[in-house]
């Protein structure tokens, strides 16, 4: 991730948060519980914010919350668990689609920071036929770009190859 994506990201980030402050009184923290749903850069503004005690300096009292892929984080949001999470855009796309009044505010990343890789032995694209993709969920950012990719290479999801349901990028790599 570039410097002005991390920069972007953090901005906005800030931003998403500072609409939920309320006036702040006292030194009485105001609770707020933030999803994220993918470990990695783009996730690094909300870590920032809380290690270096910016949320707690503007009167808030953030609980970091890791949800197993985008679509999970989707489901938290729109239940009230947390009223703020970090996303990509499919979980969200497909849940707005569904008719939850979920809302897309900033965009800290621009890019698909995605890579796709096989066993080793796996030489050529052919390869891959008959045989499984890992993703995180489905309807997650992982699911939507490995369909994207799949098309690429002239494939069908679930018809040349079987996506299975392993939950985030570490768990995709064993």
């Amino acid at each position: 991730m570039s410097r002005w994506e991390i920069i972007n990201a953090s901005y906005y980030f800030s931003l998403l948060v500072t609409m939920f402050l309320t006036s702040i009184a006292g030194a009485q923290l105001t609770r707020l519980n933030v999803g994220y749903s993918a470990i990695g850069a783009d996730r690094l503004p909300a870590w920032v914010a809380k290690d270096s005690g910016i949320f707690t300096k503007n009167g808030l009292d953030v609980q970091l919350i890791f949800f197993t892929g985008g679509t999970t984080a989707i489901l938290a949001l729109v239940s009230g668990e947390v009223p703020v999470t970090q996303v990509s855009g499919p979980g969200l796309v497909n849940s707005a689609m569904s008719g939850s009044d979920a809302v897309f505010r900033a965009a800290g990343i621009t890019s698909l920071n995605y890579v796709l890789t096989g066993k080793p032995g796996v030489k050529t694209s052919e390869q891959l036929k008959e045989g499984t993709l890992k993703i995180s969920r489905f309807g997650s950012a992982a699911d939507s770009i490995a369909r994207f990719a799949l098309r690429k290479i002239g494939m069908t999801h679930c018809k040349d190859v079987i996506p299975m349901q392993v939950g985030s990028g570490p768990e995709r790599l064993h």
